[in-house]
């Protein structure tokens, strides 16, 4: 059986449909070097061009798979709707169209079925339908499916004819337990593995010694996963039993008693402030404002560093979080013992890349490669339930 892929990245979902025995003959990436990793680790197949609905991807193939941009839609990326990469899902099924295989897979991220994008997967759909596909639609779990990662991508089927078919046991397995197989036999003579420790006493390895795994820094939840900023006075300055009270007080407040009926929280009136305090707390607020814990807003309280957690210690008993283009960065993501951010190396074995598999050297390139690729095992297991259809 042959494949053609399309928005092909560095070739994650075709790894699956290799190993399950089908031949990829043609690979269509926009982006030059992303083009060479693909035919550096796969076959010399990949090509570097910019599709749209009029490129023509040839003939003769039993299966095309797409993995169109997913910026746009996704949750992360704020939902940019008037990304004109959107467009490409739609040229996608139109290419799919043109080319006519007998089974076609699309690939994106699962806010695609969000009520915000869902008019824009509908159009792709009914353009398959229009051509003569019967079409489902499925959101898959990398958990489940031997990767050890919370990654939701949402995978459009398509077969044929009108015979009807089921994605039912797709991606159903149980969940994957951990790390703890991931990390190991790895030496800084691993291709792609360059661990770079965090300056000793900086303020960056300072905060990470205070982040346990499966924690994260986060002023905005309470709970035993968010160590707040005033929990590390060695960086953000020491505070006092009434000023953590104040600060406490405002962490709760600002999500329990809303007034804005959008948005997770709202800034503090000193009026709310004070109740719940049982006493004024204008000289506590006065003093945090000057440690820079808390800012005025159009005359209320609100905590600074709002952000829903930064430097998030992965925890080798726990899937990781996502692996997206932003892995490398120590800000975000930490490795689980050590002072550091996480190497490509590490970011590929998550997402299930043999070791054998080498990316580009410039890291930088190198994360956005790894982060927007499909699991090859995810690709695997949709690989064999698509020859089940066939």
């Amino acid at each position: 059986m042959k494949v053609v892929s399309l928005f092909s990245g560095c070739g994650g979902l075709d790894i699956g449909f290799e190993q399950v025995g089908f031949e990829v003959i043609a690979a269509y990436e926009a982006h030059d070097r992303t083009a060479q990793t693909y035919n550096l680790n796969l076959k010399n197949v990949a090509r570097s061009r910019v599709l749209d609905e009029g490129s023509d991807i040839g003939q003769g193939a039993d299966i095309v798979l797409a993995t169109p941009p997913c910026q746009g839609f996704s949750t992360a990326g704020g939902y940019r709707q008037e990304d004109p990469r959107n467009d490409l899902l739609s040229v996608a099924a139109k290419l799919i169209v043109s080319a006519k295989p007998r089974v076609a897979v699309i690939e994106n991220v699962a806010a695609l079925g969000n009520s915000r994008n869902r008019n824009t997967m509908q159009v792709a759909i009914d353009i398959l339908v229009a051509g003569g596909y019967a079409v489902e639609f499925k959101v898959l779990e990398a958990e489940r499916l031997g990767v050890p990662q919370r990654r939701r991508r949402l995978f459009i089927i398509a077969r044929i004819g009108r015979a009807h078919f089921h994605l039912a046991g797709l991606g159903d397995g149980p969940r994957t337990l951990g790390l703890a197989n991931v990390f190991g036999g790895l030496n800084e003579q691993a291709t792609d593995h360059n661990p770079k420790p965090l300056t000793k006493n900086s303020n960056h390895e300072r905060i990470a010694r205070r982040i346990g795994q499966g924690q994260k820094l986060c002023n905005v939840r309470v709970g035993d996963a968010a160590v707040p900023t005033w929990d590390i006075p060695e960086v953000f300055g020491e505070v006092s039993a009434d000023e953590r009270r104040i600060l406490e007080l405002v962490q709760r407040l600002r999500r329990t008693e809303r007034e804005r009926s959008f948005g997770d929280a709202d800034p503090v009136s000193l009026e709310r402030l004070s109740f719940a305090y049982g006493r004024d707390p204008t000289s506590n607020v006065d003093s945090l404002v000057g440690k820079g814990y808390l800012r005025r807003l159009n005359g209320k309280i609100d905590l600074t560093n709002t952000f829903n957690g930064k430097y998030r210690r992965l925890d080798v008993n726990d899937v990781s979080p996502t692996v997206d283009t932003r892995f490398g960065d120590f800000r975000l993501f930490l490795h689980p013992t050590e002072q550091r951010g996480m190497t490509v190396r590490e970011a590929a074995r998550i997402q299930g890349f043999p070791d054998s598999f080498t990316f580009d050297k410039d890291e930088r390139i190198a994360f956005t490669q790894v982060g927007n690729a499909v699991p090859p095992p995810v690709g695997y297991a949709v690989a064999t339930f698509v020859r089940s259809l066939l």
